[in-house]
């Protein structure tokens, strides 16, 4: 059993806070912070970079991450139903009590459109894109990737014998989605609407979950399972596949920019993540970072939902100060975060450990 890498759940903490902040910015609607700082082009920068850009990088940095430690997990709880189980009491309760409080707080105190049963029993199982229903939760896209990868996983077993190519095997079908004409969804969008639903679907997500996959390449390199020059070969290949998909999204979306934003990211994101990587034996124990990323997945889950009315709340009270209110939404979140940890989180983890043994 692998060492638990400190420094990667201080990356997740960081990344959390990081997307939370990001949100939040957005919620504001500022488009720029000159007229609340002394220091014009800097805050100008800093603003548009934390509005936009650092979301995205921290995000590309979890699925470095999950691709990195998911499949170690599987290895280590040895069959497909523990390391299912547990997946599914890691994931979903936090995820629950978020579209619960969503649904709630939508229907009982604001006028957006009511939630009902059906959408929020296609929402619990992640199909709102493919069956036209509105997301409850907006950050729940990447969940879904997320889910993806963990039924990839058994297939990347981080054992030696065959790795290479069931590696190859996934990342080629998974890239594979990338490939599907623009044409060809027009056309079929005409005949069967739900399967060019589906295949807007992967098409967008692909560079996501190579992203991911990508995190694998890393774990097999770091952990001396492949030679250097296997690691190296294949992240490049890796990598160009990436590339490629958001290239391929940005002439899908065309005139939008997003595609390039999550190019410049991932490779922002890669960086990062082998940069912390590198120096791991060198970077203390933090106590409050490894607490940030203990609460990093209730954090991210839960912010939404009460962030913006909380957020548009003290906004009111202080309506020139929005980086203020900012701030003390994002620590009213993380105590909220902390106590769906220990009280909601750390419980079902356990219950699984006692279910799987």
């Amino acid at each position: 059993m692998q060492k638990r890498v400190i420094v990667l759940d201080y990356l997740r903490g960081i990344a959390a806070v990081t997307v939370v902040f990001g949100h939040f910015l957005l919620a504001t609607k500022v488009q720029n912070i000159s007229s609340y700082s002394i220091l014009y082009n800097f805050s100008e920068f800093l603003t548009f970079k934390l509005y936009w850009d650092y979301p995205f990088i921290a995000v590309h940095v979890f699925f470095l991450i999950s691709g990195f430690v998911v499949p170690k997990s599987y290895e280590n709880d040895g069959s497909v139903q523990k390391f299912f189980i547990k997946r599914i009491f890691r994931i979903y309760p936090s995820y629950i009590i978020a579209l619960i409080a969503t649904t709630l707080i939508t229907n009982l105190f604001t006028r957006e459109p009511f939630i009902g049963t059906k959408q929020f029993i296609v929402n619990l199982f992640f199909l709102q894109d493919l069956l036209d229903y509105k997301t409850i939760l907006p950050v729940a896209w990447t969940l879904l990737i997320e889910w993806k990868f963990y039924f990839l996983v058994p297939i990347l077993s981080l054992s030696k014998s065959s790795s290479i190519f069931t590696y190859f095997a996934c990342s080629t079908f998974v890239f594979s989605w990338c490939l599907i004409p623009i044409d060809f969804i027009h056309y079929i969008d005409t005949k069967i609407h739900i399967l060019a639903v589906l295949c807007n679907i992967l098409t967008d997500q692909s560079p996501h979950l190579l992203i991911v996959l990508l995190g694998t390449v890393l774990a097999k390199g770091y952990l001396e399972l492949w030679s250097s020059k296997t690691t190296t070969i294949v992240s490049l290949i890796t990598i160009s596949a990436i590339l490629f998909g958001f290239f391929r999204l940005y002439l899908k979306y065309e005139p939008s920019d997003v595609s390039w934003i999550h190019l410049n990211s991932f490779i922002w994101a890669f960086c990062i993540f082998n940069f912390a990587y590198a120096l791991r034996a060198k970077i203390p124990y933090i106590s409050f970072l490894k607490w940030l990323g203990d609460i990093s997945y209730a954090l991210y889950i839960i912010h939404l939902t009460l962030g913006k009315y909380v957020l548009n709340f003290i906004i009111n009270y202080i309506p020139n100060y929005p980086i203020s209110a900012v701030c003390i939404t994002l620590c009213f979140c993380l105590v909220v975060s902390h106590f769906m940890h220990l009280l909601i989180e750390i419980r079902f983890i356990r219950y699984a450990k006692k279910l799987t043994s």
